[in-house]
Formats: structure tokens, C-alpha cells, sequence
């Protein structure tokens, strides 16, 4: 497993570009490079909610909707299931 296979795992586990940059001793543009079209999993907790958000990346290849976690507010959100 190369560089940009291990990064791109990491990323997909929820590790943050500046740890992958740093586990793997490489800079945080190339684990962007490497690793930046991977989607995170957000999940679901009591005290938070996954809502979606739009990006806008700078160009249209890097803009779209993506994940967020927001804490949550049981008069808006409800109670944790």
C-alpha cells in the first residue's frame, strides 16, 4: 500500500489532512491531493445531528453538498432516538 492508499484510508476513517500529513510524513497539500475526494462518515449521535451543507470549493469540481455534524438541540432536532 502506497502513500495515497494509506491516505486515503485514514481520510475515510475521519482522520483530519494534518494528521494524515503527519503519520505519514508527508505535507498537507499533497494528503489534500491525495486524499481530498474522499467522503467522511459522519454519524449520528445523541448529542449530535448530520445535516447537509453546500460547499463551495473555489471551482466547480470541489463544490457540492457535503456532510456536517452539528451539536444537537433537543427543541429543534427532537430527542436522540
Amino acid at each position: 500500500m502506497d502513500a495515497r492508499d494509506r491516505a486515503r484510508a485514514m481520510r475515510a476513517e475521519g482522520d483530519s489532512f494534518a494528521r494524515i500529513s503527519k503519520a505519514l510524513n508527508i505535507g498537507k497539500q499533497w494528503a489534500y491531493k491525495c486524499a481530498g475526494d474522499v467522503e467522511r462518515t459522519v454519524k449520528e449521535t445523541a448529542a449530535t445531528v448530520v445535516r447537509k451543507h453546500s460547499l463551495n470549493g473555489g471551482c466547480s469540481t470541489m463544490s457540492g453538498p457535503i456532510a456536517i455534524s452539528m451539536p444537537r438541540i433537543t427543541a429543534i432536532h427532537g430527542a436522540a432516538a
